[in-house]
């Protein structure tokens, strides 16, 4: 008897790309078992998959390599071509170490073999797909966060002027705050300076 997982696992959305209807029969049932909360969807080749467009709703793609008018990592390609966040997992009957090596460096999150993989192995390998997948989003956000982040502090050192304050008492402290979400610079200025008698001058730009 097949060990069911917890029933607070997440419902995952998947697609499953396979066109030998027993095979795909086999995977729903496999699927079912070990947790009912799976939507499986079924499509026969990648062509159609890229044609729908629905690609980005799907938690997680398991690919047979072996489909109607793609050969080999072909359709891994295009279907990482149409959205490039897919988390794919390779199933087919063909058990190459080999091919297996050669899907996951093309970007497949796992190469399962038909007749080897339990529901528990599928849902398992599953699971991980989708949690890698996000952790690399979440890794790209904090990226591009931390790039926009350098990018703001060195316009702002471009930007904010180094007031000619020297013999004054006044001090001058000062910073860039953009006014908008992720924005990185705005319009309005300001500067200050030490006249000859003593008087320090200042000026605000606020540019709307």
């Amino acid at each position: 008897m097949v060990k069911p997982f917890p029933s607070n696992a997440p419902g995952y959305r998947v697609l499953l790309v396979e066109d030998d209807t027993g095979d795909a029969f086999l995977v729903r049932e496999l699927l079912a078992e070990v947790d009912p909360q799976v939507e499986l969807t079924v499509e026969e080749s990648v062509d159609a998959v890229v044609r729908s467009g629905e690609l980005p709703r799907f938690d997680c793609v398991l690919l047979d390599l072996n489909l109607p008018g793609t050969t080999g990592i072909d359709g891994l390609r295009a279907l990482l071509c149409a959205d490039s966040g897919a988390a794919v997992c390779v199933l087919t009957g063909l058990d190459d170490e080999h091919l297996g090596t050669v899907a996951v460096a093309a970007g497949a999150q796992d190469y399962l073999v038909k007749g080897k993989a339990d529901g528990g192995v599928l849902l398992r390998a599953i699971r991980d797909a989708v949690e890698r997948r996000r952790a690399e989003a979440s890794l790209l956000r904090l990226r591009e966060e931390q790039l926009a982040a350098a990018e703001s502090v060195r316009l702002e050192r471009g930007l904010l002027p180094s007031p000619l304050l020297a013999g004054s008492s006044v001090r001058a402290r000062s910073y860039y705050r953009s006014g908008r979400t992720r924005a990185v610079i705005g319009g309005d200025f300001f500067d200050a300076v030490l006249g000859p008698s003593g008087t320090v001058h200042a000026i605000v730009g606020d540019v709307c």
